[in-house]
């Protein structure tokens, strides 16, 4: 079967490499932004390690049992493990420590993903450690993160890193007009807006936001108070902070009359030809700068995200 992960040639080949030699470590870290393919590729590489089809290099054939299983999301042996809410809690933790102690039922290892892990409180965290420490040989666990920053240098050192990037622009939108049918025009708009991440691109197509997206709140907002409620929202949607960037530049382009093949959401001119006139030039230059520093602050470190987020919103709404 042809190999279904758009992007990451260098981490599908050496993920490839690690089962050709049998060289499966127990733990892996997987990093980057939100919707930019990692847990995609953490079930290919659970699909790599179950297929009971041998090729070299090894391929995930489609065809056999266990990628069948794969596919319809019932093998035994892989568990996704997502927050409970708002944090991956202790509970979750325990559960899998009680679980991966037992033999595979049908592969050769259990397989544990776990997502967003940057959200696990201090005390699952201090839990996990004691089972990174030493997983049991026929086990792997796979944590996927958009913040490495937020977790411990000892839960870091106990995992192999596998860093995730963004497709450039125009890369991404060549795929979205050659594989998804997105009209050229909206390509490249659409490929800004997810911030290169084919993830987050798919998502916007898959809920038919290439031209309904409205204009985010917080531009039009005017009283102070509404900023908690924004920084709720941008919390339970952290990729809109790089598709408020997007707008913010529409606004830039349309105060200083830059062509309108520039605009983004082109779809969206009328309202923000009205908007615009309210902003100057230094405003939406400061505001794209609070956004893109804000980001940086919860993607980067161990920041209170909620904290930073009503700083952000209460500096726009000024």
């Amino acid at each position: 079967m042809k190999n279904p992960i758009i992007g990451h040639e260098q981490i599908i080949e050496q993920l490839e490499h690690t089962v050709a030699s049998d060289r499966i470590a127990g733990a892996y870290l997987f990093v980057g932004p939100t919707g930019v393919g990692k847990e995609t590729v953490a079930r290919y590489f659970a699909q790599l390690i179950f297929c009971q089809q041998e090729t070299q290099p090894p391929t995930a054939c489609g065809t056999c049992l266990a990628c069948r299983k794969m596919d319809s999301g019932n093998h035994p042996d892989l568990q996704l493990i997502r927050p409970d809410g708002s944090t991956l809690k202790i509970g979750q933790i325990r559960e899998l420590q009680k679980q991966i102690i037992y033999e595979p039922l049908e592969a050769s290892r259990k397989i544990y993903i776990l997502a967003d892990v940057e959200r696990m409180n201090d005390e699952a965290e201090n839990c996990l450690l004691k089972t990174l420490e030493e997983p049991p040989a026929a086990s792997v666990l796979i944590l996927l993160t958009s913040n490495m920053r937020a977790l411990l240098p000892t839960t870091r050192s106990r995992c192999q890193i596998l860093q995730f990037h963004p497709m450039p622009t125009q890369e991404l939108a060549k795929i979205l007009v050659e594989q998804f049918s997105v009209a050229p025009e909206q390509a490249t708009a659409l490929a800004i807006t997810a911030d290169g991440a084919i993830g987050a691109a798919r998502t916007l197509i898959e809920k038919g936001d290439i031209h309904t997206q409205k204009v985010p709140e917080i531009l039009i907002e005017t009283d102070p108070l509404a900023a908690f409620r924004l920084a709720e929202h941008f919390k339970n949607n952290p990729e809109t902070l790089g598709e408020l960037v997007i707008w913010y530049r529409d606004l830039l382009f349309l105060q200083q009359g830059a062509p309108i093949e520039l605009i983004t959401h082109i779809h969206s001119i009328t309202e923000l030809q009205s908007i615009a006139p309210h902003y100057s030039r230094l405003r939406i230059q400061q505001a794209i700068q609070t956004v893109l520093d804000t980001k940086s602050l919860i993607e980067n470190t161990n920041t209170n995200a909620t904290l930073a987020l009503e700083v952000m919103c209460l500096k726009l709404l000024k």
